[in-house]
């Protein structure tokens, strides 16, 4: 059977000569910096609805993105967003918000001042007052580095970081979680809700009866993966896929990274992490690095997306799983996310790792009861810690959980 690479993938654009080049030979910095900015709480509170952060040409976001020290390998889009797959990570955009993660030593926080004039210039968006900005939302977070010093300028230390970001925003509070005397604490940063843009967010939804959907973020982050879990990432290009070949007519022939990606999405279930979903509908967009690592987007029911990140050499071995899915909802409450990190947990077996989840609306989340009330996720690991943070509109639930018996993973 011949299978084309345009009918696994239907990308919407594709750097060939970027994914036929990148090579990740040397010592890697998984643990990834996440960005993520709500410039209006809902596509309906914004001003020009025909204007919106998606209405930015590819051109501008790769210039942006140079600045992060990182490049576009590919974009899937649907009616509700645009997933970027980067060197480095990932970036998606919808109209109202977007979500910027990159990992190795990647310059994240030099993209601001850019990416602010590129807004109001393109957008007419313009959310600064006195010299700041107050967009509706902001949060940056990263766990602790392996590497710290091979980091750029102001990513080298957290309070530099955390300096900068204060020079652009106000009301922004600073967080060190966990235990930071071992090396495994995760930082945040985040500012307040701008009160004025969330009383728009309420007409908005009275005058256009929305349909309520509690936002909640779950991330988990891996460190020591199991090494025959880890070796499942790990490519040769030179060995073609043994079950389709490839038309040597189609231009998008020669992209083999994404098609390797494509079959280790397939290999390890990564692409059945969830149920399925009212909608039904599931795009994927994954690539394999060389000699290894891997890089995958999904998006489901057009709006909602989960992102995997692996660096799998012995050492230094990491993953990352990130998702904005509401899983009782897309699900009809038939999973929540105990299950989601039982099935990572299950692809990576990693030493260690600790998760995240961020939830607006607690009382309504099946996921942050169960998650709170965890003792042990499986037989297998005990947990370490258990925080939880009260911030402004969210809540925030930080978890650490250790193997028993981390000898099955050397």
């Amino acid at each position: 059977m011949t299978i084309t690479i345009k009918e696994l993938t239907n990308h919407s654009y594709i750097d060939h000569e970027l994914s036929a080049t990148l090579d990740s030979t040397e010592a890697f910095e998984g643990p990834e910096k996440l960005l993520e900015i709500w410039f209006y709480p809902d596509p309906c509170a914004i001003p020009d609805s025909e204007k919106t952060l998606r209405s930015i040409p590819v051109q501008t976001w790769t210039d942006i993105l140079k600045l992060v020290k990182c490049e576009v390998l590919s974009i899937k889009s649907t009616k509700c967003i645009d997933a970027f797959l980067l060197s480095e990570s990932s970036l998606f955009v919808y109209d109202h918000k977007l979500t910027l993660k990159t990992c190795g030593t990647t310059t994240t926080l030099f993209c601001l001042e850019e990416l602010f004039k590129q807004i109001k210039e393109q957008l007419n968006w313009n959310c600064e007052i006195n010299g700041k900005f107050e967009p509706y939302k902001v949060f940056y977070s990263r766990r602790s580095f392996m590497f710290p010093s091979k980091q750029r300028s102001i990513h080298k230390n957290w309070n530099d970081e955390v300096d900068y970001l204060n020079k652009f925003f106000t009301n922004g509070k600073s967080y060190t979680v966990g235990r930071s005397d071992q090396g495994t604490h995760w930082n945040l940063y985040v500012t307040d809700t701008n009160a004025k843009l969330a009383e728009q967010l309420v007409e908005c939804h009275e005058t256009n009866n929305y349909e309520y959907v509690c936002d909640e973020t779950v991330e988990i982050l891996m460190t020591g993966l199991n090494h025959k879990c880890a070796d499942q990432f790990v490519c040769n290009r030179e060995v073609k896929s043994a079950t389709s070949s490839i038309d040597e007519k189609d231009n998008d022939a020669d992209d083999e990274g994404h098609l390797l990606g494509y079959n280790m999405t397939k290999k390890t279930s990564l692409d059945k992490i969830y149920h399925e979903s009212k909608q039904g509908s599931l795009h994927h967009d994954a690539f394999a690095f060389s000699p290894c690592g891997y890089s995958s987007n999904m998006i489901i029911d057009e709006k909602y997306y989960y992102t995997l990140h692996v660096t799998p050499e012995k050492g230094w071995s990491y993953a990352s799983f990130e998702s904005n899915i509401p899983v009782n909802a897309v699900s009809n409450n038939k999973q929540d996310n105990v299950d989601v990190l039982q099935k990572i947990l299950n692809v990576f077996k990693p030493s260690e790792f600790c998760l995240t989840f961020f939830c607006k609306d607690i009382e309504n989340s099946r996921s942050f009861q169960r998650l709170t009330n965890a003792i042990d996720i499986g037989p297998n690991y005990s947990k370490i810690d258990k925080i939880v943070y009260d911030l402004d509109d969210y809540q925030l639930l930080y978890l650490r959980f250790e193997m028993k018996d981390s000898s099955k993973n050397i």
